[in-house]
Order: structure tokens, then C-alpha cells, then sequence
């Protein structure tokens, strides 16, 4: 069992794109649970693109696939051009194994099915900030 209570010393930068409102909410709610991090929230894949390639730093990046303007798998293999060392966790509904295999050709990091369980998306943070990309 990984040991998550004590928060991280150094507040990290996590940008979530996703575009439920009340999905990035309860995201944004469960990391700040359990981690010093600062939260940055994009509602689709035009607009993360835009803080991404702005300049601006993150130490997770969470993708949801299903995104207006541009889908989650695109802004992915755009980021992994940007930000080839920060760790990418692709979020989804679709679990098919054609879809998780894309997001690994794509770049991801990890990936994890909704509906998401709390422990495992902490765990999952977790690993992905201490030790970043394999």
C-alpha cells in the first residue's frame, strides 16, 4: 500500500483538462485531498493546448479522451511534443483495448477507466509525481 498522508514538501503544478465541469470539480477536489498541488483546468483540448504551448509548467498533466474542439488522444500527442519528461495519466470512459493501446503509442503515462475510484487515482498521482516519467 503506497502511504500518501503526508503531503508532498514542494507544491506541484497539475494541469486537468476535461470538459464535465462537475468531473474536473470532484478531480480538482480528491488531488487537493491528498496532495500540495496547484490546480489548472482547461475545458478543451484548443485551450490546453494554448497553456501548454504558453510556456507554462506542469509537473501531471490529466487528459480526458472525449473533448470538444480537439479530442484528448490529439492534445496528447501534441503535449508529448512540448513536454516529453512530465507524466501524462489519460482519463476515459472508453476502455477498450484499442483506445488504451493508442494512448500509450501516444504518449501516455498511465491511464485510468472512469468511472475513477478515488484510491486508485491517488495512487496512481502518486507514483506519477514522485518518480515522473519511467
Amino acid at each position: 500500500m503506497i502511504n500518501v498522508s503526508n503531503k508532498f514538501a514542494l507544491r506541484k503544478r497539475i494541469l486537468i483538462v476535461e470538459d464535465n465541469i462537475m468531473h474536473s470539480d470532484l478531480l480538482k477536489i480528491i488531488i487537493q485531498s491528498y496532495f500540495d498541488a496547484d490546480i489548472v483546468i482547461s475545458e478543451n483540448g484548443m485551450d490546453a493546448l494554448d497553456k501548454i504551448n504558453g510556456g507554462h509548467i506542469f509537473d501531471l498533466i490529466i487528459i480526458d479522451i472525449m473533448l470538444p474542439k480537439i479530442n484528448g488522444l490529439d492534445v496528447l500527442k501534441t503535449t508529448r511534443k512540448v513536454y516529453d519528461k512530465v507524466p501524462i495519466l489519460m482519463l476515459s470512459a472508453i476502455s477498450d483495448r484499442e483506445t488504451i493501446d493508442e494512448s500509450f503509442a501516444g504518449g501516455a503515462t498511465d491511464y485510468v477507466a472512469k468511472p475513477i475510484r478515488k484510491g486508485i487515482l491517488r495512487d496512481k498521482i502518486k507514483i506519477l509525481l514522485e518518480e515522473g516519467m519511467p
